[in-house]
């Protein structure tokens, strides 16, 4: 029999077995389950819906003889939820459970037993190890996926048995109507976009949270002139080596709360869920300007509870990020009872089993939320990612937390692909679900199966590929350091269109003598050339994977590009070599940023696609600088 995913608790093949063609496919459900926890009636909507299962199950047909059937689905209470048994023998199915998720969990197990020419006789008890198996996507930094983008990973996700999922939303990302002036044209969820997808992911017994933050990343908000008086730092401020707009809600001023309110209330009727997300993560700029000299966490917990009234006038529960009264520990007290507290925390050596330990000590409601770390890296960082990940569910199986939510992020123009996320997001369900060792060594597998490659090499691809960050000059946390050498020379782009500042004089400051050496640059070169020639033996025809190698060569041509421009600051380097690779990212320009927007096209909405572009504009601006500058040496010698 094939390999089931996730791996079950209990798997007993029984001998003998009976032949696919010989299922008729006529399902029974007991009259016991309509008297018991779950509906009949749901049961049978959803167990006939034939959009929801593969082929294998949409011959189901529904009949009331006992007699002909061999798909049973039965009640027993004992089981705990979301838990099921499938027991085959004699050419019969039993599926028995105690919920609805449960019985459509079993189901998604039986399509993949039904993948099989002959059917075993055979026992599985499943069950999850983990009560909320969640993911959180970013669509507030420039890139909104595609509705279609966004099933697909709903999709993705019901395979693995995940049960939550939220759309990130800050600034103008939602259609908040009391705001619709400010919306960009196909840059934001609609109400009606966003009913749908809840409907979806319901369908799939995955629960659709509401998210907004209302306190801190609130920049896009704070810089329009209706509200840029409501920030605690009207000016900004200077943070982590450059100076930073205004972020953070004045929560001293009564129109901080009421713009919350709005928020609130153009988006919470429209769910359906008991729970909503506030974040309220990074108030940076609290204990400056407005708040300066104040206690930071009586100021937080003052207005966090304010909030959290407001949202439970909706009937729902709130979430918040656990970060800033992790610094406050003796105002963990203060936090409401029902609140559920989320410690989040992205690198491989962040430290949530001493967190949770003490959430759980205090009796607070908590769960954990690790990172893809595709963000800020363009492909991801496979040895941060799966240290965060399992250390993260570890913690929170341990403790009997309430649950795990994995975090894909879009800083600095969302410039990474969604493919730099499947891998984390595949270990995360497996993992979750069933906390087995070596679940790790499952993933590739997957990757192949889900992207249909028939040579089976597109999953160790993109695992080798995230971990493209062995070959740079030193770690650095929530980033690669190719990274910061991208962002440095953006950065440095806009000080000088600022104010005039000298961008070469000021990356150089930024980056010190840690741009990438001669023989770093050479192994990375010549890691990226033999994964593109891997790439091309991969054998796969379908839509998902074409798509997939694509963003794949465009993401190793990026960092190719910035890997180029890091060595032109070499002074042991050749000045020849450094305005040769330099004279090629210009030659190739054109065609990369026109690549970039076929492929955001693909998967995303257009609404963000200028602004993200434009970070990739300002770094070539940046290798054109850089390029005059050593043609000037180069004359000069």
């Amino acid at each position: 029999m094939n390999k089931l995913y996730p791996s079950t608790k209990s798997l007993r093949i029984i001998p003998d077995y009976f032949s696919y063609d010989e299922l008729k496919f006529y399902i029974k459900i007991d009259e016991n389950v309509s008297e018991n926890i779950f509906s009949k009636n749901l049961v049978s909507a959803f167990i006939l819906n034939k959009s929801l299962w593969k082929e294998e199950l949409k011959k189901l047909t529904e009949v009331n003889d006992e007699s002909c059937a061999n798909v049973v689905i039965q009640y027993e209470k004992d089981i705990q939820e979301e838990g099921y048994k499938i027991l085959i023998s004699d050419g019969v199915i039993n599926i028995i459970t105690s919920s609805n998720s449960g019985c459509y969990y079993g189901f998604k197990t039986l399509e993949q037993i039904l993948n099989n020419d002959k059917i075993n006789n055979l026992e599985i008890i499943d069950y999850p190890s983990i009560k909320t198996r969640g993911l959180m996507l970013d669509i507030s930094r420039d890139k909104v996926a595609s509705i279609d983008t966004i099933k697909q990973i709903l999709d993705l996700m019901s395979d693995l048995k995940m049960n939550h999922f939220e759309l990130y939303v800050e600034g103008f990302s939602f259609e908040f109507k009391d705001f619709k002036k400010y919306l960009l044209e196909d840059g934001y969820i609609t109400i009606s976009e966003f009913k749908e997808l809840e409907e979806y992911a319901n369908n799939r017994f995955i629960d659709f949270v509401g998210n907004c933050n209302g306190f801190g990343h609130m920049a896009k908000w704070l810089e329009l002139d209706e509200f840029k008086d409501l920030a605690v730092c009207p000016g900004g401020m200077e943070m982590w080596g450059r100076h930073r707009a205004p972020n953070t809600l004045n929560p001293l001023d009564d129109k901080s709360l009421e713009l919350v309110k709005k928020l609130y209330s153009d988006m919470i009727p429209y769910t359906k869920s008991k729970y909503f997300n506030m974040n309220f993560d990074e108030p940076f700029e609290l204990g400056h300007g407005h708040t300066e000299g104040m206690d930071v966490g009586e100021v937080y917990i003052d207005f966090l509870n304010k909030a959290v009234l407001e949202i439970k006038k909706y009937g729902k529960t709130p979430l918040m990020w656990g970060d800033v009264l992790l610094k406050h520990s003796d105002k963990l007290d203060l936090l409401p009872k029902d609140l559920i507290f989320i410690d989040w925390g992205y690198d491989g050596n962040y430290p949530f089993d001493r967190h949770i330990k003490s959430l759980k000590e205090k009796g607070i409601p908590f769960m954990a939320a690790p990172g893809t770390t595709s963000w800020c890296s363009f492909l991801g960082r496979y040895k941060d990612w799966y240290d965060n990940i399992k250390n993260a569910i570890d913690a929170i199986h341990k403790y009997d937390g309430l649950g795990v939510i994995l975090t894909d992020w879009g800083d600095f123009g969302h410039l990474q692909f969604i493919n730099s996320s499947y891998a984390p997001l595949i270990f995360m369900g497996l993992y979750s679900w069933n906390l087995k060792e070596g679940t790790i060594l499952e993933v590739r597998d997957y990757l192949n199966n889900y992207l249909n490659d028939k040579n089976k090499i597109i999953g160790d691809l993109l695992l080798d590929l995230s971990d493209y960050d062995r070959y740079d000059m030193t770690y650095v946390g929530n980033g690669t350091k190719t990274f910061h050498y991208f962002m440095w020379a953006v950065a440095g782009m806009d000080e000088y269109n600022k104010d005039g500042t000298d961008p070469i004089e000021y990356y150089k400051k930024k980056t010190g003598n840690g741009n990438i050496s001669y023989p770093k640059f050479k192994a990375s070169e010549n890691f990226f050339k033999s994964k593109l020639k891997e790439l091309k033996l991969v054998d796969a025809d379908n839509k998902e994977a074409l798509i997939t190698i694509e963003e794949i060569k465009a993401s190793i041509h990026l960092i190719t590009m910035i890997q180029r421009l890091s060595l032109a600051y070499n002074d042991n380097v050749g000045i020849d070599l450094r305005i040769e690779y330099l004279e090629e990212i210009m030659k190739e320009k054109d065609g990369f940023i026109k690549k970039q927007k076929e492929l955001w096209l693909k998967r995303n909405k257009s609404g963000g696609l200028i602004s993200s572009i434009s970070y990739i504009e300002r770094f070539i601006e940046f290798v054109s600088q850089t390029l005059k500058y050593l043609l000037r040496i180069g004359d000069n010698k």
